[in-house]
């Protein structure tokens, strides 16, 4: 019976509740969860956002580990710069060495020289990295540090195999290590076609490149004497080393063809007593080149080559004959 009677008051409660509307209820409900909790369902962890990964990076060249791919490169070397240009990775260099004059040169701003720094001007272009052939004064090299940026100092290349190493780590430095190997291995390549295709394949005839009066001249052990051997000219001096013809043999140096550089004139020779007696001088076969460019053995010392081949074989086509220093006085 009590069981009945309480049924009853059970559901009228439940009718005036349903009169009332649902106010009554959702305040039961928010007293039992709270005005702000909801029923939580729980959630599967979500994935972790990743970085895409650069497989370029990071990578080990010229002896250094570069994190990431460099965005602000400055070069305080000329013919390092003339290599990363012939290359065609300058589009992160932002600026390069005085005395640079290579085509395009003038495009870039410039930071002095390894000796003679520029500070204002290498804190204005705030590279990344200075890559170099020579090493900064330990105060220079201080104040970079404190501007952050590296100094990575660089072999200068001693003969043609240590050029072509700079080749692949140039495109390592600046590509990466996915990219890198294949397009430095390519235009190394490229470049040993080049220098093949211009030599001349007939008899050969001796010359010598004087770089300053006196012994001073392109010498057998120097990379500049394997790209005159490669091209197909006889070094006369190619016996000797350290740019110095041994004077106690100066008898016998006699060659058919002299190559002088642009500071030197003809006439210095013809007052020379070293000189004036020489076959070349005598019949007006001294001719001006660009010494220091043809040491630099860059794809413009090729086209210095090919004018020196023309000039020396009358049969080769692929250059222009140079004009004589100017008529000798023996003439």
């Amino acid at each position: 019976m009590k069981k009945l009677k309480l049924l009853s008051i059970f559901l009228a409660a439940l009718m005036v509740l349903s009169l009332t509307g649902c106010s009554v209820l959702d305040k039961i409900f928010d007293m039992s969860f709270g005005e702000d909790d909801e029923p939580t369902v729980p959630a599967e962890d979500e994935p972790e956002i990743m970085e895409p990964i650069d497989p370029n990076w990071p990578v080990t060249a010229f002896g250094t580990e570069i994190i990431k791919a460099p965005e602000k490169v400055a070069i305080a070397s000329p013919a390092l710069s003339e290599y990363v240009y012939d290359m065609g990775l300058m589009d992160k260099v932002c600026a390069i060495a005085d005395f640079c004059n290579f085509g395009g040169a003038s495009s870039y701003s410039t930071i002095g020289s390894v000796r003679l720094p520029d500070m204002e001007a290498i804190k204005e272009a705030a590279p990344d990295y200075i890559l170099t052939f020579a090493q900064y004064e330990e105060s220079i090299l201080i104040e970079l540090q404190q501007m952050n940026i590296k100094v990575i100092v660089i072999d200068a290349p001693d003969s043609l195999d240590e050029l072509r190493e700079i080749y692949r780590q140039s495109a390592l430095f600046f590509l990466g290590a996915v990219e890198g190997p294949t397009f430095g291995e390519s235009y190394v390549s490229e470049y040993d076609a080049a220098l093949s295709a211009l030599a001349y394949s007939g008899e050969q005839k001796n010359i010598a490149v004087i770089r300053a009066l006196d012994y001073m001249m392109i010498t057998g052990d120097t990379m500049e004497n394997e790209l005159l051997s490669a091209a197909g000219l006889k070094n006369a001096a190619e016996n000797y080393t350290g740019y110095t013809y041994n004077s106690e043999n100066w008898k016998e140096f006699d060659p058919a063809v002299l190559f002088i550089n642009s500071d030197i004139h003809l006439i210095d020779l013809e007052g020379s007593d070293l000189y004036k007696k020489k076959s070349a001088v005598k019949g007006d076969k001294v001719y001006n080149v660009d010494v220091d460019a043809l040491g630099i053995c860059s794809k413009r010392s090729f086209a210095i080559l090919k004018d020196m081949l023309a000039t020396v074989y009358s049969d080769y086509t692929g250059g222009t004959p140079l004009e004589p220093a100017y008529p000798s006085m023996y003439s």
